[in-house]
This record gives structure tokens, C-alpha cells and sequence, in this order.
């Protein structure tokens, strides 16, 4: 099977776009994908030449917009408008299509305030955008958008956490944690780009509710590669298999793990998970993680901290060595803080 994709592809450098076409095959889910690019120029004369193809799209829509969000070879163009300002405008007419950016600035970059990167649904390294993990998951955004693009006028909350397919323990805390703007009594309406981003940059990035491959090691007592190759398959009960998942970075239910853990381990109830992860059929002792600070397997690191302030690199260690990652770190209601290995030289 070959799942085939119409990509549109919008930027001031046509040679960089261009570029690309016959780059942006690969693999969704373990499904072969080939993506077919139509690339559009920025050019003063934008407006007219985009209405007239969005016209066309609006009853045979592309799976998936890429935009540039800087458009600086073009001085002239209508209002200084930046890639964001225009996946605005798009979505008035294609609200069903997903909008992400391609750009060659950090996300870190003051190129882009907090406005522009709520009006992408995701955004990507264009240097970058070629690597297996990057293009499945822009594969899997170009597949399930869709899946969020529920019946006008109906509330969502409820709606969403269905479509996330969540154990039955986690529903009532991911209702309350869903932004207030996803109302649970149709006012005014939500997007599903706006759902999308959530799902995208919130409950897949922030540690709480889904772990990834080191997060859900480091709770098993092991270490990633250990976890991986010889304990992974025991855990697809607990695989988040929402919107958006892809095989090349998994992530896991954090609820469904320890019912899973001790299903397969029922006479290791009495251990910490960390130690009863440690008893699966073999692994061994150089599978166990190590604390990053101490480098010893026992007691287990039982947190994953960044190594640094740079926020760069995350290592497996106990949790008393580590403090929140800064002031802001538990700014999102209802997910874990974030984390960083305490600095003892400086005394934080």
C-alpha cells in the first residue's frame, strides 16, 4: 500500500522550494507515502495569483500547506506580510488544511513573536525537514488533521477526548486541563487548527499525561536502548495511538504503563517501578539506567532532568538532584515541571 499526498508548498525562494520535490517521500506508521509538491512563488503580486489557486482548493484542497514565514526578498509586498499573516488569511477559506512552517530561523528566533507561531500548526527546521522523523511527522499531520475537524456548532471537549483514545483513568483530568477556549458548551467555536496545535505542542511535548522512549525507560528502571529493543513490544497496551502518533518517536499512555508493568509482573507488586522494570526476562545489569549526576544504577534515577539551561539534552537521574528547569517551569497546568540537574558548583 502507498498512501499519495498533494503537498503546496508557498516561499519567496523558489529554488529553495523547488528543491525539494521528490525529497518529501518516506514512511507514515510503516506505510510507504509519496508526495506529489506544487510550489508557489512569493512575488508582489501574491494576492492575486493565490485567491485565484485557493478559489480552485476550496473543492479539491491540498492534504498540506508549507509556508516561509520571512519573505524578505520581496519588499514590496502587500502590508510587509509574513508567512504567518498569510496562514491566517488561508484558513478563512481552508480551515480543513493544515498550515506549517518552513523555516530556516529557530523557533527561538526573535523573528518570531508569540502571534505568529499560534497561527502554524507546527513548526519545522527547513534544514531539517527531510529527516525520517521529521517528515513522518509531517505525514501524520497531513493524515489526522481531519480527524479533528468536528461538526460546526457542537462543543469539543468531550469530542477530543474521545478522538485521543486516552485510558478511561486519564479522561476527567485531560477535561480539565484542555484550555478554556475549547468550550464545553458551543459559544463560540474552536478550530481545528487550534486543536491541532494543542495536541501537537502541548500534550505531546510536555511530560505528564504521554512519556517517550527515555521517559518511559527511565520509569521502567532501564535504559533507552535497553527499553527499545528488549521491552518496547510488552508495552503496546499503553501506546498513544492518537492524533498525529508516529513510529519514529513514540509515546505512552504514563497510566496505562504501571498496569501494564505489573500485568505482565503480577509477583512484583511490591517493588518500585523502577526495580520491577528491572525484572523482565532478560535484561541484564548493563541494561539499567544509570543516574546522569552519580553515574549508579542503584538506587535508579527515577526523573528525567536537562542537563543544562540550554534545555538541549535530557539525561536519566534522581530526582534529588535535580531542581525546575526555571521560574516559569510548571506553566502549564496539569503537566509535570520541568526539570534541570542541579548545578552544584554554582549552588542551583
Amino acid at each position: 500500500m502507498i498512501i499519495k499526498y498533494q503537498f503546496v508548498w508557498i516561499d519567496d525562494s523558489i529554488k529553495r522550494a523547488s528543491s525539494f520535490k521528490g525529497a518529501l517521500d518516506g514512511s507514515l506508521r510503516n506505510t510507504t507515502v509519496e508526495t506529489e509538491l506544487e510550489v508557489i512563488e512569493v512575488t508582489e503580486e501574491l494576492f492575486d495569483n493565490l485567491n485565484k489557486r485557493v478559489n480552485e482548493w476550496v473543492t479539491a484542497p491540498p492534504h498540506l500547506i508549507m509556508l516561509d514565514h520571512n519573505f524578505s526578498t520581496v519588499p514590496k509586498r502587500l502590508f510587509d506580510i509574513h508567512g504567518s499573516a498569510l496562514a491566517h488569511l488561508l484558513r478563512i477559506r481552508l480551515s480543513g488544511t493544515p498550515i506549517v512552517c518552513v523555516s530556516g530561523q529557530s523557533i527561538e528566533s526573535d523573528q518570531f513573536n508569540i502571534e505568529d507561531l499560534s497561527e502554524y500548526t507546527y513548526l519545522f527546521d527547513v534544514n531539517q525537514i527531510n529527516s525520517e522523523a521529521n517528515l513522518e511527522r509531517l505525514f501524520a499531520i497531513a493524515e489526522d488533521f481531519k480527524l479533528l475537524c468536528f461538526p460546526d456548532k457542537q462543543p469539543v471537549r468531550q469530542t477530543l477526548v474521545d478522538a485521543l483514545h486516552p485510558p478511561e483513568l486519564d479522561r476527567s483530568a485531560l477535561l480539565s486541563v484542555l484550555p478554556e477556549e475549547f468550550e464545553g458548551e458551543y459559544v463560540h467555536g474552536i478550530s481545528p487548527h487550534r486543536i491541532a496545535r494543542w495536541i501537537l505542542n502541548v500534550l505531546m511535548k510536555h511530560q505528564g499525561f504521554l512519556y517517550n522512549a527515555l521517559e518511559t525507560a527511565t520509569f521502567l528502571g532501564l535504559t533507552e536502548k535497553a527499553f527499545m529493543e528488549k521491552v518496547k513490544h510488552l508495552f503496546e497496551g499503553a501506546r498513544y495511538r492518537g492524533p498525529f502518533t508516529t513510529e519514529a518517536n513514540p509515546l505512552w499512555w504514563a497510566s496505562a504503563l504501571t498496569d501494564v508493568l505489573y500485568g505482565k509482573l503480577p509477583h512484583c507488586l511490591a517493588f518500585l517501578p523502577q526495580d520491577a522494570g528491572r525484572k523482565f526476562e532478560g535484561i541484564v545489569e548493563e541494561d539499567f539506567s544509570r543516574c546522569a549526576v552519580t553515574n549508579e544504577h542503584t538506587p535508579a534515577p527515577d526523573v528525567v532532568a536537562y542537563t543544562d539551561a540550554t534545555e538541549s539534552e535530557r539525561r536519566a537521574v534522581r530526582h534529588s538532584f535535580a531542581i525546575p528547569a526555571s521560574d516559569n517551569a510548571s506553566s502549564v497546568l496539569g503537566f509535570s515541571t520541568r526539570l534541570r540537574i542541579r548545578n552544584n558548583r554554582r549552588g542551583n
